[in-house]
C-alpha cells in the first residue's frame, strides 16, 4: 500500500473521532479568524485615512454643534483649499427604524471635489449637484435595499418628528478606500437646514477641510482652534489620519483583548489535536511494533504520525475557512455595520493564509510528542502492549 494511502486510512479509521476533531478545529479557527478580521478592518481604516484633510469637531462633543458660519470661516483661512460642512441628518426608513445607515447634509460642491475616494460617473455627480432634493448613496447600501438611480424614496428623521423627506437618488458611488462611507447617504445641507426647527437651524456637526500642503495639517489644525478659541462653541481640530488613529486608540484595549483571545484559541486547538493524535497513536501501538519488527525504521513511523496530523490540520483549516466567509461577510459583518457602524467586514487574504497555516502548523506540532514516543518504542514492548 502506498504511504499516502496508509496515512489517509489511518486518519479515517475512527470516523467519529476524526470528524469531531476536524469540526472542533474548524470552529476554533473560525473563532480565531473573527477577532483578527475585526482588528484588521479597524487598522485598515486608520491606514487609509487621507493625509491632506483636517477635521474640525465641537470640543464639547456632538451634543453642542458648531454654528454653520464656522464652515465659511474655515474656508477663508490660510492653507485651506476647500472645506465642506457636515450635519447628521438622522434619517431612517418609515416602519423600519432598526435598519441603520449613515445620513448627512453636506455642502455638495466642495464635498464632491475633495472626496476623490467616492467614485461615481460624472453625469451622476452633476445630477446630484443640480438637484437639491436628490441624494448620493453608497453602492453597498443601494444593493442592500435594491435602490437604483432615479428612485424616489421617503425618509423620516429623528431630529424632525412628523416630517417626511422625499428624495430622488441621483448618484450611486463606490467608496474606493473610503470605509467611512460604506453605508452612507448624502443630501444638500441647505435643503436639510431649511426644514429644521428654528432652534436647530444653521448648525453643523463637523467640518472637513482639504489643505494645500499635507505636512502642514497639524499647524493648520492649531490655527483653526486658536481662531475659534474666544467663541462660545470652541473647536477641536486634527488631521484626518490623527483622528482615525485616535478612534482606533479608543477601542485599543478591546482590540488588544481580541488579539490575545485569538492567540489563546490557537492553544486550545493545539490541545485538541494533541489529545486526538495521542489517542490514535496509543490505539495502534502494536501495529507500530509490527512495522518495526518487519524492518521499518523510526523515520517511517514519524512520517505516518505527522502525515495523519497534516490531514487533520488541512481538513480542519479548510472547513474553518469555508465556515468563516459566509459567517463573517454574510451575517456578523452586516450586523456590525448596521448596529455599530463598523467598517465593512471583509476576510483579508492575510488573515485567511494565517489561519490556514496556523491550523496545519499546530497539527504538526501536536504530532511531535506522540511521534517521538512511537520512534522510541522497543519492539518487544510495543508488541506486548494492550491498547
Amino acid at each position: 500500500m502506498h504511504l499516502g494511502q496508509l496515512i489517509v486510512r489511518n486518519a479515517a479509521r475512527s470516523p467519529l473521532r476524526t470528524g469531531m476533531t476536524v469540526l472542533t478545529v474548524a470552529i476554533m479557527l473560525t473563532a480565531f479568524v473573527f477577532p483578527r478580521t475585526l482588528v484588521d478592518g479597524q487598522e485598515k481604516a486608520a491606514r487609509e485615512a487621507p493625509n491632506d484633510r483636517v477635521i474640525v469637531l465641537p470640543k464639547q462633543g456632538f451634543t453642542v454643534p458648531l454654528p454653520a458660519r464656522y464652515g465659511d470661516e474655515v474656508r477663508a483661512m490660510e492653507g485651506v483649499k476647500q472645506a465642506t460642512s457636515i450635519r447628521n441628518a438622522g434619517f431612517r426608513l418609515p416602519g423600519n427604524e432598526r435598519f441603520f445607515f449613515g445620513s448627512n447634509g453636506v455642502d455638495p460642491i466642495p464635498f464632491i471635489a475633495m472626496h476623490h475616494e467616492l467614485v461615481a460617473p460624472e453625469e451622476q455627480k452633476r445630477a446630484f449637484l443640480a438637484d437639491e432634493r436628490s441624494a448620493m448613496v453608497s453602492d453597498g447600501l443601494a444593493r442592500e435595499r435594491g435602490w437604483k438611480v432615479g428612485d424616489r424614496l421617503i425618509f423620516e428623521s429623528w431630529q424632525v418628528p412628523n416630517v417626511k423627506w422625499e428624495l430622488t437618488i441621483s448618484c450611486i458611488f463606490e467608496p474606493v478606500g473610503g470605509e467611512w462611507a460604506r453605508r452612507n447617504l448624502y443630501v444638500h445641507y441647505d435643503f436639510l437646514n431649511r426644514a429644521m426647527p428654528e432652534a436647530e437651524k444653521d448648525k453643523i456637526h463637523l467640518i472637513s477641510a482639504q489643505i494645500f500642503t499635507p505636512n502642514q495639517g497639524g499647524r493648520i489644525a492649531k490655527a483653526i482652534d486658536l481662531h475659534f478659541d474666544a467663541e462660545a462653541v470652541r473647536t477641536l481640530s486634527m488631521e484626518d489620519r490623527v483622528l482615525a488613529a485616535a478612534n482606533l486608540g479608543r477601542i485599543g484595549a478591546i482590540l488588544a483583548a481580541l488579539d490575545y483571545v485569538s492567540y489563546l484559541i490557537l492553544f486550545v486547538v493545539l490541545a485538541i489535536l494533541l489529545n486526538t493524535l495521542t489517542l490514535n497513536v496509543r490505539e495502534r501501538t502494536r501495529e507500530f511494533g509490527v512495522l518495526r519488527a518487519i524492518g521499518f525504521g523510526p523515520g517511517y513511523l514519524y512520517v505516518l504520525v505527522l502525515g495523519e496530523a497534516a490531514v487533520l490540520g488541512v481538513l480542519g483549516s479548510a472547513l474553518g475557512l469555508l465556515m468563516s466567509y459566509p459567517l463573517l461577510e454574510g451575517l456578523l459583518g452586516p450586523f456590525l455595520q448596521e448596529s455599530l457602524n463598523f467598517p465593512e467586514t471583509r476576510l483579508p487574504l492575510r488573515v485567511t493564509l494565517t489561519a490556514f497555516g496556523a491550523g496545519v502548523t499546530l497539527a504538526m506540532l501536536a504530532a511531535w510528542i506522540p511521534a517521538l514516543r512511537v520512534g522510541r518504542l522497543e519492539v518487544r514492548d510495543a508488541l506486548g502492549r494492550v491498547a
